[in-house]
């Protein structure tokens, strides 16, 4: 031990456990606090730390417990017992949570001391390298510029002069979660890193790309002001309700599985008719004004009307399915008025007594003029979908039901029932119109605007979609199909995970819970799927929850960093708890008494897990509790609008 270190002992460890040591203090000290030559050190305030050398390292420890054992002297004077507690054994109880060694902090407890070891305070010095107080920034080559390495983001609430700090290629280039309680700050958190972020002037972070799903409409607010200050970022700014960019989805870009979530549609009797509905209207639109969609239509038909000729039921039925087909697609070259010898369409099919009128007649022009062409048009192969209106889905879901119908499935219809209906449904609501355009853009040129790319050059740095007006349905089907285009276009780059982008997802636990009974919506199987391989092509999430007991246990075990305000709900306590078997109970602990605008930050990306006081937002995101006394509080005859 150096001499510096014997005049810093405050007592000795007299007990060691896997977990804990206890120190019993020197019997000269009275106040919990040491002289020395710096500085008044206070050594047993709780979540405070003491350091115990140990061959060439020092082992950082955190205070957990103060408590005393009373001298066996029996005194009668008030006065004498009082002065007996001052001298009186005092004890601390401290966990190890790291080494310094060779002037660096290493988190974790590697090495034990040995019984009897001294125990000293902790200096300022020692305290740098734990909050790493070095390597903010790095110079690059000669240019003169230079690029962040951490970001501040608050300041410690044990030691009062220090900077919490994350790296950041561990936060940004990881999955991270921000929790706690409705009101305890989650948005502001996530605010002030952002705004922290993009206010560094002069080679700023222009690469970055922040994608907000902000269910809650508040995030606009926070970042509008941000190219005033920096006038290389821009924000983007889409919304379902806003005139001037308002936000689409071409329903193009949807697969099987997403339109399977956006219909409810059962996966055994529903799915492959939506299939070959979603194949039918792809065809059909993709040349739905030339000669090609009538060849395409009157294939179908042809081959649904043959099916029904050639399969069993008396002619009464045969003719209902027939003229079905005829009067629901019409083409001008095939229907009802078409001539069948000197006959019309129309009346060959006719039933009298019983039987159709010239029923051979029937099978004969369908398969000798052409209608049928097995060789020319495939149907029900390609995956992938065309442009389409959105109505047309409706006409094409009937020929696919009519299509399995003439196959022998007659159950068909009542089993799709409920898929027809949803889909009328959506047809009539007015909230469901950001889907319903023809948009014939592709997935890749979608991407790229909210990626803020614009001829290979970075235009905008975050991106704000703002879903406040959206029903859970709609912020889980707009989620889904985002995120799985996101992974695909980074997964196929020619430069792989080379372009970072981080989707913050505002009240995840609305689109990416944890369901058994949901299993069978695939498309949200995309969160767990980006939570596991994102990382290997640069998609990251930033999860924002209120309710972590209820977010899917694949996302949130992925995550590298926590920040958690005051949580209170013994489910999400117990969940934490599972998901973080690496943090003590002791710091667990703390996450019901946490005040407002105060975390418990812990994870790869800090040194130590630390209590901090998160920086201030300025501006704050939409998200300011309500003044329920202002309000209630007012003139009899004030005006009151919710426009």
């Amino acid at each position: 031990m150096i001499v510096d270190d014997k005049k810093r002992v405050i007592g000795k460890i007299v007990s060691i456990n896997s977990d804990r040591f206890t120190v019993e203090l020197l019997s000269g000290i009275k106040n919990f606090n040491v002289n020395g030559y710096d500085d008044i050190h206070y050594f047993a305030q709780i979540n405070s730390y003491v350091i115990v050398p140990y061959q060439n390292y020092y082992i950082v420890s955190e205070v957990v417990s103060v408590r005393e054992k009373d001298t066996t002297l029996m005194t009668n004077s008030v006065k004498e017992q009082e002065l007996n507690k001052v001298y009186s054994t005092k004890y601390l109880e401290v966990l190890p949570i790291g080494t310094i060694n060779k002037e660096k902090f290493i988190f974790g407890a590697s090495v034990y001391p040995t019984l009897y070891s001294d125990v000293l305070y902790i200096k300022d010095t020692e305290l740098d390298l734990i909050f790493n107080t070095k390597d903010i920034e790095e110079e690059i080559g000669e240019t003169g510029n230079t690029r962040l390495l951490a970001l501040e983001i608050g300041k410690s609430a044990i030691f009062r002069d220090y900077d919490i700090k994350i790296k950041i290629d561990n936060f940004f280039g990881g999955h991270s979660a921000v929790l706690g309680n409705t009101g305890s700050g989650k948005s502001c958190t996530i605010s002030s890193m952002v705004q922290t972020l993009f206010k560094k002037k002069g080679f700023s972070a222009v690469g970055a790309s922040f994608i907000f799903f902000d269910v809650n409409g508040e995030y606009q607010q926070a970042f509008e002001k941000l190219p005033d200050l920096n006038n290389d970022i821009e924000v983007y700014y889409t919304s379902l309700e806003d005139e001037t960019n308002p936000f689409k989805l071409p329903q193009h870009l949807m697969n099987v599985e997403e339109w399977e979530l956006l219909l409810n549609a059962s996966e055994k009797a529903q799915l492959p008719i939506l299939r070959n509905a979603l194949n039918i209207a792809s065809l059909l639109s993709k040349s739905k004004a030339d000669d090609g969609s009538k060849k395409i239509l009157n294939h179908i038909k042809a081959v649904c009307i043959d099916l029904v000729l050639k399969g069993e039921g008396n002619d009464t039925s045969k003719y209902t399915h027939i003229a079905t087909i005829l009067r629901s697609f019409y083409t001008d070259n095939f229907n009802f008025d078409t001539k069948v010898g000197v006959d019309t369409l129309q009346k060959c099919i006719a039933v009298d007594y019983g039987k159709m009128a010239n029923i051979d007649e029937i099978a004969n022009i369908i398969n000798t003029n052409g209608y049928i062409d097995h060789e020319g048009i495939k149907l029900f192969e390609s995956s992938e979908i065309e442009p389409f209106e959105f109505d047309l889905l409706g006409e094409a879901l009937e020929l696919a039901i009519l299509y399995e119908e003439a196959h022998g499935n007659n159950q068909i219809r009542n089993y799709c029932a409920s898929l027809i209906t949803r889909f009328k449904s959506l047809q009539n609501r007015e909230d469901f119109d950001f889907i319903k355009d023809r948009i014939t853009i592709s997935a890749s040129e979608y991407v790229k605007k909210l990626f803020g790319l614009n001829q290979a050059k970075k235009k905008t740095q975050i991106t704000i979609i703002d879903l406040n007006s959206a029903e859970d349905e709609i912020v889980e089907i707009v989620s889904s199909v985002l995120t799985r285009l996101f992974f695909d276009t980074l997964r196929q780059a020619n430069s792989r995970n080379q372009f970072p982008v981080n989707l913050v997802l505002e009240e995840a636990h609305r689109y990416i819970a944890y369901d058994s009974k949901r299993t069978f919506l695939r498309a949200n199987q995309i969160f767990d799927r980006v939570a596991k391989e994102g990382r290997k092509y640069g998609l990251f999430f930033t999860i924002s929850s209120q309710r972590p007991s209820e977010l899917s246990k694949t996302v949130l075990s992925q995550c590298n960093n926590f920040i958690v305000h005051r949580i209170q709900n013994p489910d999400d306590l117990a969940h934490i708890r599972q998901i973080t078997p690496h943090i003590s109970e002791t710091t667990l602990k703390k996450l019901p008494s946490i005040p407002t605008q105060h975390a418990l930050i812990f994870g790869n990306a800090v040194n130590i897990p630390a209590l901090f006081k998160v920086k201030d937002a300025n501006p704050l995101p939409n998200s300011d509790n309500n003044e329920v006394s202002k309000n209630w509080f007012i003139d009899k005859n004030t005006n009151v609008s919710l426009d």
